[in-house]
Formats: C-alpha cells, sequence, structure tokens
C-alpha cells in the first residue's frame, strides 16, 4: 500500500472544539487504497515535520499550504517548502495539491504566498480543485498546468433533517467571522437600506477577532442577532431547518471553494451565495441560487422569502450521492493510479 503525507495534521488542532472536519474527512476516503504514514502522529514543527518521512513517502497532498509564512518561522518553512518542490522530483515524489482559493483570504506576506502559489501550479503533479473556476485560474497563470488540474466538487455528506420544522429565522450566516466573508459590509448595506428590521437574520460563530466581533455587535437589533461561538453538527442541523435562507455573504477576490457551503447543502439548506467559484457552479445545477450584486441579492431574497417553503431542487439526491467523500476517494485513486 503506498504511502501519503498529508498536510496539515497539526497537534495544535486538537485543542481547537472548531476543528475542520475536512482533514479527518479527506483522511478517511483514502483508507481503501493508501497510508497516511503520520496520521496518528500531529506535528507542531509545521511543513518541517515532513523530513522525517521523506524518504518512506510515495505522495504528499497539501492544503491551505499558501498560508504558511503565516506560521510560525513562516519565511524558513516557506523556503523549505520550495526545496521539497525541487527535491521531490529527483526522488519520484508526486505532490497533489488542493487548491481551496485563488490566493490566501489574508495579504500578509502576499509576496510569499504569491511565490508559493505560483510553484505549486508549476511544479505540483496533481492539481485538485473544487470550482471549474480554478481551472480556468490556473491555467492562466500557467497554460501548461491544465492537464494536471482535476475538478471535483467539494465532497458533501447527505445530514438532511426529514421532520419539517417551523420557519422561525428568515436569513442565516454561519462559519467563522472574519473579514472576507463580507458580512459587515452586508450589515452596513441592510441599514444604510434602512432594512435592519425586515429580516430575521441571526449570525453564528467564532469571530476572528474582538475587533472584529465589535464592528459587527453594531448593527445588531431585536431582528439581527450575531452569536459568537462555535455551531456543532447537531446545532447546525436544527438551525439550517429553521431557517428559509442560508446567506453567503463571501468577497469575490479569493474564494474558490467553500466547506460551509457543502455542510449547509448536505444538511438541506436554502442556499443563496454570490456568482463565484463553486457556488457558480452549483448554480448552474440547479442546486442553489446565486446573486451578482447587492441589488439583486435583495431581490431573491426577497423572493425566496415570500414563498411558503423555500427553493428545494429536485436534483439534490443525485447530486449528494455523486459527490460523497468515498466517491472523492475513488476518484483520486483513479487519477493516481492512471500515473
Amino acid at each position: 500500500m503506498k504511502k501519503i503525507y498529508f498536510y496539515p495534521i497539526s497537534a495544535r488542532n486538537e485543542r481547537l472544539v472548531s476543528f475542520n472536519p475536512y482533514t479527518l474527512d479527506f483522511i478517511d476516503s483514502l483508507r481503501n487504497n493508501y497510508r497516511v504514514i503520520n496520521e496518528k502522529n500531529p506535528s507542531t514543527k509545521g511543513i518541517f515535520d515532513i523530513a522525517k518521512y521523506f524518504f518512506k513517502i510515495d505522495y504528499i497532498i497539501l492544503n491551505w499550504i499558501e498560508d504558511l509564512p503565516e506560521k510560525k518561522g513562516g519565511f524558513l518553512q516557506t523556503m523549505f517548502l520550495l526545496m521539497i518542490m525541487s527535491l521531490s522530483k529527483i526522488l519520484g515524489i508526486k505532490i497533489i495539491w488542493i487548491m481551496h482559493n485563488k490566493l490566501s483570504h489574508s495579504k500578509k506576506h502576499e509576496w510569499l504566498k504569491k511565490i508559493i502559489f505560483q510553484g505549486l501550479i508549476k511544479k505540483s503533479d496533481f492539481i485538485i480543485t473544487h470550482s471549474s473556476e480554478g481551472v480556468g485560474y490556473a491555467g492562466s497563470i500557467n497554460p501548461g498546468s491544465k492537464e494536471r488540474i482535476h475538478y471535483w466538487p467539494h465532497p458533501v455528506k447527505d445530514r438532511r433533517k426529514k421532520s419539517i420544522e417551523e420557519f422561525k429565522i428568515d436569513i442565516m450566516i454561519w462559519g467563522t467571522l472574519a473579514p472576507y466573508k463580507g458580512i459587515l459590509e452586508f450589515l452596513q448595506l441592510i441599514h444604510e437600506s434602512n432594512l435592519e428590521h425586515k429580516y430575521r437574520i441571526f449570525i453564528i460563530g467564532k469571530s476572528s477577532s474582538k475587533e472584529y466581533l465589535a464592528s459587527l455587535s453594531k448593527y445588531t437589533n431585536e431582528n439581527i442577532i450575531i452569536k459568537d461561538d462555535f455551531v456543532d453538527d447537531n446545532s447546525l442541523q436544527e438551525l439550517c431547518s429553521k431557517s428559509k435562507i442560508v446567506l453567503f455573504t463571501y468577497a469575490k477576490s479569493s474564494i474558490l471553494s467553500s466547506g460551509a457551503l457543502m455542510d449547509s447543502i448536505g444538511f438541506g439548506a436554502n442556499v443563496i451565495g454570490p456568482e463565484v467559484g463553486a457556488f457558480s457552479d452549483l448554480a448552474k445545477e440547479n442546486i442553489i441560487k446565486t446573486y451578482h450584486d447587492t441589488n439583486e441579492l435583495f431581490a431573491i431574497l426577497d423572493d425566496q422569502l415570500s414563498k411558503p417553503n423555500p427553493f428545494v431542487s429536485d436534483r439534490i439526491d443525485g447530486f449528494l450521492q455523486a459527490n460523497s467523500w468515498n466517491r472523492f476517494g475513488e476518484n483520486l485513486h483513479k487519477v493516481l493510479s492512471q500515473k
């Protein structure tokens, strides 16, 4: 059984309640065909940890590696990563890069992040993107990369609640409360448009900073409620069933795909999001609705809220079956086995 080094598996994640389940689901999808050699040995050393496995592995899987410059010892870690890219070619180790975003959401150390991004587009043996836009974006940077890029929608779990709930929330926004999500701009627009009492809005997630939470809290009232708290799957399932709309207000500059988007679909939510990346792909499949600008957004919100039952696509069953984590693992194994 061939061996994979999977990044990130961080010891720090064990202390985080909001640990991203994408890593665990991804590793589970590989079990039938591969051994993730570092699975039970989480690291506190970042990408340096790969050194002790380097001569034992066949593949390296990299997620969110463009954020490396922001980590402790980020410059040295970045130089080490660039060395790994070249040394892997010599040793026949294949690099699999999951291109989640166009670039890091943060502008810190942007020049280093661009070096990593461009290097991975040129040197990765396999590039997986969860948005068709990612194929074109990578190709625009390095035209020769298109043959190495594979677009598969972000895998999703079917966790829909079977019982029908009374809608107590008009618009729910959930997930980490961070500037790139566009939540503050949405709330500002709501107030500027004198609509702060029109919608029942519930926003929940851990804030990226006290300052950002304070800026959001300025816009709360009896109809706009913000809860600075991690939301677990059971609570999210309940909230999605009670919300007419789950809204995403992401900025278009960096986003390609979203785990929160796919989780919302898996919970049976009626999703509205920006016309970009994976949101655009899913709108074309009639799974969600998208908006191009804020003027269009309010029209779509009002249309959906006016209906007794929210928009539910009859294609959702087939989509969930075709894009399971098991199917994702099978697709990846098929591609890797061909080369």
